[in-house]
């Protein structure tokens, strides 16, 4: 069973083996967050879709270079906290910074493919470059990071289907960020595809719905 709801509502009563983003009191589940509840399995959980991202250990974001000093750089990842990229991550080694110049390897303003990698005091993320960690486009959009996050960690087929159907390159980091190679037209279907899944707060239906919205007769062809 799954339902919108917003904070403060019962999610839903009895108990359950384990539950996330509600707040457990006496039988009741409330929600902590505007999401879709999801219930069954011997759990209750409520999936986000509004709010500020929140970083996990193993999730793959794009950020933008903000401060570069000899030790590491400073990403902003699109949260309440920063990322932080240590030089010798970058060299794949252990580096003397008075022999090494980080800011050969990057400038302000790069654009940074990275995984989480520990979260220290709630506060300091940690990064590790992607192997292709220097993220190249023509476009950059924002979507909301909740229905970033959940379409990535669900292994969602939608952004495959997005490449598939534009033709363009697509980058999508569970914070949010969204990075687009290719020309004019290809650019706007990727912008159509990402505007529906910021209308939608039912995120079912989702995968088709994009499909028919960058199909040429409007009709979907894939289920």
């Amino acid at each position: 069973m799954s339902k919108l709801v917003v904070p403060g509502e019962v999610v839903a009563k009895g108990n359950f083996r384990s539950w996330s983003n509600v707040l457990k009191k006496g039988e009741e589940y409330l929600s902590i967050f505007v999401g879709k509840a999801e219930v069954g399995g011997g759990r209750v959980r409520v999936v986000r879709l509004s709010g500020p991202y929140i970083p996990k250990v193993g999730d793959f974001v794009i950020g933008m270079v903000t401060d570069v000093q000899p030790l590491a750089a400073t990403i902003d990842i699109n949260s309440y906290v920063n990322g932080y990229i240590m030089a010798n991550a970058f060299f794949k080694r252990r580096i003397d910074p008075s022999k090494f110049d980080l800011s050969k390897k990057v400038n302000l303003g790069d654009l940074i493919a990275a995984k989480v990698q520990r979260i220290e005091r709630g506060k300091d993320v940690y990064l590790q470059p992607d192997q292709k960690w220097k993220v190249e486009g023509d476009a950059v959009f924002y979507i909301s990071p909740a229905k970033a996050h959940y379409i990535y960690t669900s292994r969602s087929r939608i952004p495959s289907k997005i490449k598939e159907l534009t033709g363009a390159e697509v980058r999508l980091g569970a914070n949010g960020v969204v990075v687009v190679k290719g020309d004019l037209k290809k650019i706007e279907m990727v912008k159509r595809a990402l505007d529906v899944i910021e209308s939608k707060y039912d995120l079912n239906g989702l995968y088709n719905e994009i499909i028919k919205v960058l199909s040429k007769d409007g009709e979907s062809t894939d289920s």
